[in-house]
């Protein structure tokens, strides 16, 4: 068996992502990415993260909006925090490099398949996730061909 290691960068297009509208004053999971069957990700110190929050209207605020990432288990009881909570100000640059927040955890956190990847926010107003979006780079491993 040969296994590939890729650069992959997860988003809201994602097929395996669900997307959920934001609760007001709560935290709430907006993306919910389940890991395919034979596929795994390793989630490094390095690897950037930028997202773009509304709620009804226009862009959330970028005092009153925190984030987080975490991972959970296939039956999501198990749950780790690998990102944040941080407020939205530090995470909304897609262009400039020296800008994009990094993960920033202090090893490799494998995600095991059937395992989640929850992209969680808190703000005043209720997150559209529909006018929302986000990049999340990752190693992705898969058996080759």
């Amino acid at each position: 068996m040969t296994v590939k290691t890729e650069t992959f960068h997860l988003s809201r297009s994602d097929s395996a992502v669900t997307e959920t509208d934001g609760t007001a004053s709560a935290w709430s999971d907006i993306w919910d990415y389940q890991v395919p069957t034979g596929v795994a990700h390793v989630l490094k110190p390095e690897h950037q993260f930028s997202a773009y929050l509304e709620d009804a209207s226009a862009e959330v605020g970028s005092g009153t909006c925190r984030l987080r990432i975490e991972v959970r288990d296939q039956t999501e009881s198990d749950r780790r925090v690998v990102f944040g909570p941080v407020q939205y100000v530090r995470i909304k640059e897609f262009q400039d490099k020296r800008k994009v927040a990094v993960l920033n955890v202090p090893a490799p956190v494998p995600v095991k398949e059937r395992s989640h990847i929850v992209v969680v926010v808190y703000d005043d107003g209720a997150i559209d996730a529909s006018d929302s979006y986000f990049d999340l780079e990752m190693e992705r491993v898969r058996e080759a061909l």
